[in-house]
Parts: C-alpha cells; sequence; structure tokens
C-alpha cells in the first residue's frame, strides 16, 4: 500500500487560518468545517469563504463574523479543552486539537514563567483560534495521510501588537515553540508566524525539510489576512502518494556523525530532538572509549540529502564539537501507514508495518499513551496494553 503524504509549503508564513483553508481546500470539506459554530456551541457565528487572490494567487480565505462583546476573548486550557470536549466531533481530532492548545500553553507558560494550565490565552482563545484549530485537525483527518511535512517557516521583522503590549517579532510564544525547527528570514516587516500557525505546523508536522518525493494528488491554497510586499501571504497543502523506493536514490540519504568527550551528557536528548525536527530521520547516541581512555560518545543522525545542511547546523550549534563527518548510505525500510484504536481512555494512534499488503506488526504510538496516561492517572503500561490489543484485532 502506498504511503499517502501531506506536504505544507509555508511560502508566506503560517497562522492558524492560512493552515485551515489549505488542509480544507485539500480535502475539499468546507462544509464540515461550516458545522464547527454550532458544534462548539456558538450559534450566533458563521463563517465566510472570500475570494482572494493574494501575489495574483486564486487563494482560499475564510472570516469568521461574531460579535466580539458576545464573546470573551481569554480563556484557560481547561475552558478550551472543556469547548473541544463539548464539539463531539471525530475523537482523533478532538485529541490533536488539545495536543495544539497544549503545545501553546506550554509556550505560554513558559514565556510568562507560570504552569500551562495557568496560562490564559488571550488572542489565541477566541472564537476564531478555535475554529482553526480544530477545523484544521478534522481537515487533516480528511486528508488521512501517513506523514506531514513542512517547510522551512520564512520569518518577519518588526514588532506586533497584542494583548501584552508592543512584541519583537517573532512573538516570544512562538519564539518558544521554535528551537529545532528550520527558519529562514523573509523580507518583509510584519508577523508572518503567529502563535496558533506555530503551534499548528510544529504540532501537526512529523518532520521539516523540502518536499518529499511523491506523485501529487491535490493542491490546497489557504491564504492569510495580511498584506506582504514582495511575499504572497499563502500556504500551500500538497497531497500524494510517496515516490516508490526504487524511485529515489540510494545517494539521496547520508550520515552525519561526530565524536563527543566534553559535552555535559544531560544535554544530549534535547539535541536529538532538536536533529530530529531539523529533518533527520533518526538519530542516536553510541558509548565511545575514546583518545587517553576518556569515555565519550558517538552521536549520529540519519537524514535525507537534503537535509543535510540542517542537521549540521544543529549538531554544530548544540554541541561542543568543532566539526563531523557525512557519508551517503542505503537505507532499507518497510512501508508504513497509521491507524488510530480507541482505549477506555481515548484514541490512540498505530503505526502498521508492512511488507507489500501483508501486516507484520502494529506499533501504538507511545507519546499519545503516554499522555492519556498523564490525563487518567493510570500507568503508561495499562494505556500501551490496551491499545496493543485493540491494534491485534484490527
Amino acid at each position: 500500500m502506498s504511503r499517502r503524504l501531506l506536504y505544507l509549503d509555508c511560502a508566506g508564513g503560517a497562522a492558524g487560518d492560512m493552515v485551515l483553508c489549505a488542509l480544507t481546500e485539500a480535502a475539499d470539506c468546507a462544509a464540515l468545517i461550516e458545522e464547527l459554530p454550532e458544534r462548539l456551541g456558538f450559534p450566533d457565528v458563521t463563517l465566510e469563504w472570500p475570494e482572494a487572490r493574494p501575489g495574483g494567487f486564486a487563494a482560499r480565505r475564510l472570516q469568521v463574523h461574531f460579535d466580539p462583546a458576545a464573546h470573551p476573548r481569554h480563556r484557560n486550557l481547561s475552558a478550551v479543552t472543556e469547548l473541544l470536549d463539548r464539539a463531539d466531533v471525530s475523537p482523533t481530532a478532538t485529541a490533536l486539537a488539545k495536543r495544539v492548545f497544549g503545545r501553546l500553553a506550554e509556550a505560554e507558560g513558559e514565556v510568562h514563567g507560570e504552569p500551562a494550565d495557568r496560562v490564559h490565552f488571550h488572542e489565541v482563545g477566541a472564537v476564531d483560534a478555535l475554529i482553526d484549530v480544530l477545523g484544521a485537525c478534522l481537515a487533516l483527518e480528511q486528508l488521512d495521510v501517513d506523514e506531514v511535512v513542512c517547510s522551512h517557516l520564512p520569518m518577519g521583522h518588526g514588532t506586533v501588537s497584542s494583548a501584552h503590549g508592543t512584541l519583537p517579532l517573532p512573538a516570544p510564544a512562538v519564539a518558544a515553540m521554535l528551537p529545532g525547527v528550520p527558519v529562514v528570514p523573509a523580507a518583509v516587516e510584519g508577523e508572518t508566524v503567529t502563535p496558533t500557525g506555530a503551534a499548528l505546523v510544529t504540532t501537526l508536522a512529523d518532520r521539516f525539510g523540502s518536499m518529499p518525493a511523491m506523485t501529487v494528488e491535490t493542491v490546497g491554497v489557504g491564504a492569510g489576512s495580511s498584506e506582504f510586499p514582495g511575499l504572497p501571504n499563502v500556504l500551500r497543502a500538497f497531497t500524494g502518494t510517496a515516490a516508490a523506493e526504487a524511485e529515489v536514490a540510494d545517494s539521496e540519504n547520508v550520515i552525519v556523525e561526530c565524536n563527543l568527550d566534553d559535552l555535559d551528557p544531560r544535554v544530549l536528548p534535547e539535541v536529538i530532538g532538536r536533529l530530529l525536527a531539523s529533518g533527520a530521520l533518526d538519530a542516536y547516541v553510541t558509548p565511545l572509549v575514546m583518545k587517553k581512555g576518556r569515555p565519550g560518545h558517538l552521536l549520529t543522525a540519519l537524514a535525507p540529502a537534503t537535509a543535510t545542511d540542517g542537521v549540521i547546523a544543529v549538531l554544530l550549534r548544540e554541541t561542543t564539537s568543532l566539526g563531523c563527518r557525512s557519508y551517503p548510505v542505503t537505507k532499507y525500510h518497510l512501508q508504513r501507514r497509521m491507524e488510530t484504536v480507541q482505549t477506555p481512555w481515548g484514541p490512540v494512534p498505530v503505526k502498521v508495518a508492512l511488507a507489500g499488503e501483508q501486516v507484520l506488526r502494529r506499533v501504538p504510538e507511545f507519546e499519545a499513551c503516554a499522555e492519556l496516561a498523564h490525563a487518567a492517572g493510570v500507568p503508561v503500561r495499562d494505556v500501551l496494553a490496551a491499545a496493543a490489543s485493540a491494534a491485534e484485532k484490527e
């Protein structure tokens, strides 16, 4: 079975409405999104899809109409979670939306020095932000993809006005979500990546990098509300099937590695996380005995050739190494797809490994199990066992 891919091309940046509109157009599910105000308990809220041509692009745009006086703009994570649960939509989309807002709460908490559950969302707790996030998660579910790849994020410069006053760009909450994410400068003054946009793409993306080898099926174009001279404010969503392994040259994968004997080992898990976020397919550490009998580590990253520069940049910036080495490798792998199973504590994504049409194994995603276990106050092993049992019955 072919692997289905989604590539997010953040040419003009990333905002909540841009992600939602691009995914909605790619999935052709505007009717589903239009149900959200009623489902969220906002019967007075209406949605409109006006024509938009930013930079000459024909793009979908969303306007959310409501009376600000009738709706609070400030909500905490608990209030947002309650609204999402009340919406009574797909459990998988609801769980993903909670992860997006959870990531945003952690970023805001880091900026303001508060626990995530005590943070008050301002603009991002408003009606339109709730529709952007839950709508994007529903549209993604409709696309039914196995992997989401996101481009580098373009960063404008200057300042932006917010409930906290005038802030430098990228906004502090956005900056808190950027470690390990590749960014490029945009020659525009203004906010190209919003907190909601950053939370969405950094939660939805399995990795960052160039467009993967794929056969394109649909293209959705979402327009933002801002206008930047010389930069079309659009985000494009490409869906399709991954190229067959025979179509991808062996030289397209590389190993990047270095030896370390003077780095605090507590830093290594963070470095591995940032290597993966920069486009590495895998990253790991091997114990070494180095010159003069010193204990050390071999830090290794496997990456597509197109992600090599970003991986090297993270390795040299985040470790004490003065250099590294790289060489091409051949990577063999089974086909994979994602499924979702239900447990007593909620839905869990399951990775399915296939050899042609034969299913070899099903593996529940540990992080999703850990989140459910934490929320329910039960051992992680119980959630893992329930998910594994449900997966075997598929």
